[in-house]
């Protein structure tokens, strides 16, 4: 299930799109399309990116993303050709990149806290603020021989954004020591300091694991996940008291809500759950289109 291999089957609006986005049922595949480049994210891409956000964060019909970069590589970073045009004109109150970077900070905390399931597959290179959005996904499957890093520093700036994500994925210890030496790591490395959860060998196994890991997350309810992830962000940031209280209200919200009734029922009955909350969106045919052009907008 190569997500790359897409866009030639697409119109030439779609090939052109910095996005190419694929509903299959309630699973949303999201590919990065600017091989030429290794898929770094500009202007155009950062703002597709938004928009594509925006909209998941109110649409109930998608329950997993999945993102994966044209071209075997996930994404290089930040396009430098274009920061660098930026900067040349820059002064204090007129900067574009600094404004485009902190626009870049809101995107990645937006993605972070999408209620949908979020899924990053790793292929080549994921360097700077693709090595930012590997650490920002709920779940990271890499390539063997990827290439992984904070390039940032032996750039001469800083991994400004993403840097909070990375922290929060492998420590601070690990982060630092990414940050402070540059030092690509591969997909191996990358499971064991807990940027990645699983490794391939080959473009074969990665698609199975994928497709493995997507069954799985089909198997828990749509909205018991989008609450744990709540929960769990939420984990360092309020008085440990404050989020008992917190939990135990979602908690009662899904339990007595009609995918916790359907679950457990489901259990007791030993049959597979039919989630409520998918059942409509899993009638719809795979369709390939660009951002901004899916169905709705």
């Amino acid at each position: 299930m190569n997500e790359a291999n897409t866009a030639s089957a697409s119109p030439e609006s779609a090939q052109d799109s910095p996005l190419l986005v694929r509903k299959e049922g309630a699973r949303l595949f999201v590919t990065f399309n600017r091989p030429a480049a290794r898929n770094a994210l500009n202007e155009g891409m950062l703002s597709a990116l938004d928009r594509l956000i925006e909209r998941l964060e109110t649409d109930p019909s998608v329950r997993v993303v999945i993102f994966r970069g044209a071209g075997k590589h996930f994404c290089a970073g930040g396009d430098i050709r274009e920061r660098r045009s930026q900067t040349v004109e820059a002064h204090p109150g007129a900067d574009s990149a600094m404004i485009q970077n902190i626009q870049a900070g809101k995107m990645f905390l937006r993605l972070s806290r999408l209620p949908q399931t979020t899924v990053a597959v790793v292929e080549g290179y994921a360097l700077g603020g693709g090595f930012g959005l590997a650490c920002t996904m709920d779940i990271t499957v890499v390539k063997a021989d990827a290439q992984l890093g904070l390039a940032e520093t032996r750039i001469g700036v800083a991994p400004a954004q993403i840097a909070p994500h990375v922290v929060r994925r492998v420590g601070l210890s690990n982060a630092r020591y990414l940050g402070l030496t540059g030092r690509r790591i591969d997909g191996k490395e990358a499971v064991r300091l807990g940027v990645a959860h699983e490794v391939a060998m080959t473009d074969e196994e990665l698609d199975s694991k994928l497709g493995l890991l997507l069954d799985d997350i089909d198997r828990c309810g749509p909205i018991a996940c989008a609450t744990t992830k709540a929960i769990m962000d939420r984990v360092g940031d309020i008085p440990l008291d404050a989020l008992v209280e917190y939990a135990g209200l979602r908690f009662g919200e899904i339990n007595r809500g009609p995918e916790g009734i359907e679950g457990q029922q489901a259990f007791l009955e030993k049959r597979k759950p039919v989630w409520p909350m998918v059942r409509s969106s899993m009638m719809g045919e795979a369709k390939d289109v660009p951002t901004g052009q899916e169905s709705g907008q």
